[in-house]
């Protein structure tokens, strides 16, 4: 049997900091400053960095500085970990198959396409001795042709969707509790990352407390990367996504 592993390697792009140096040198000083404890490097750097791509070529991937990176498994298995599953289990049973076919002796019948990824070889010609000496195989071109790794990253894309507005809703969620108990409970830390529309004086801040990176419309005009607020909550809507919140001294 031909044997071949195809695998959806992620690859990321090199950032392209030669043509954007005024914004490579916002991004250095906020690192030598530690703005916010880094979180304003953090957050300033991911416009740098382009998005994943998913194929079957061999990748490197800047963000992690690897030659080549596959996704193979996590808490929670996703589809594309199985498909990755799925392709090396199918190489590894090839290549117990041609082991097989090299001694001339019988493959499985038990075996299906299903198991591994092409036609299971039939023996076709045994000598005087009982050995196999020929078989019949039929995977040219046709290995793994029912694994699509492009469908498991659009099911994946889909999913993270979904599972962000499902986070989104029960922080919000929990946040409206806290403020419905009491509204001095829904109060919190926040560091400003940094501004987002200079003209409405909306910046990006962290609220550590609850892990979440929020927008907020400044309430005493501009303010510096890394400068710590206090916040409290003065609405929310789970159900809408939305809330807004205020200095916690007015």
């Amino acid at each position: 049997i031909r044997n071949t592993l195809k695998l959806p390697f992620r690859g990321q792009s090199k950032p392209d900091f030669q043509s954007r140096g005024r914004e490579r040198r916002i991004w250095n000083d906020l690192l030598e400053s530690m703005a916010g404890d880094g979180y304003c490097h953090a957050w300033y750097g991911r416009r740098f960095f382009s998005p994943v791509k998913v194929s079957e070529s061999l990748a490197p991937h800047h963000g992690l500085g690897l030659d080549c990176y596959v996704q193979w498994t996590s808490p929670i298995r996703r589809f594309g970990d199985l498909q990755a599953h799925g392709a090396i289990k199918r190489f590894i049973r090839r290549n117990k198959i041609n082991e097989l076919m090299k001694e001339g002796k019988v493959i499985p019948t038990e075996l299906s396409l299903i198991d591994i990824g092409c036609k299971v070889p039939v023996p076709v010609e045994v000598d005087d001795d009982g050995r196999i000496i020929k078989y019949e195989c039929s995977s040219s071109g046709t290995i793994d042709s029912d694994i699509d790794f492009g469908v498991g990253q659009g099911l994946i894309g889909a999913g993270r969707h979904l599972q962000r507005r499902s986070q989104q809703y029960w922080l919000f969620e929990y946040i409206s509790r806290l403020r419905n108990e009491d509204p001095e409970k829904a109060v919190f830390d926040a560091i400003v990352l940094g501004c987002v529309d200079y003209e409405r004086d909306q910046y990006a801040i962290y609220l550590p407390e609850l892990g979440l990176e929020h927008r907020y419309l400044s309430q005493k005009g501009s303010l510096e990367p890394g400068e710590k607020l206090r916040l409290k909550v003065a609405t929310v809507y789970p159900s809408t996504g939305l809330m807004s919140l205020t200095l916690a001294n007015q």
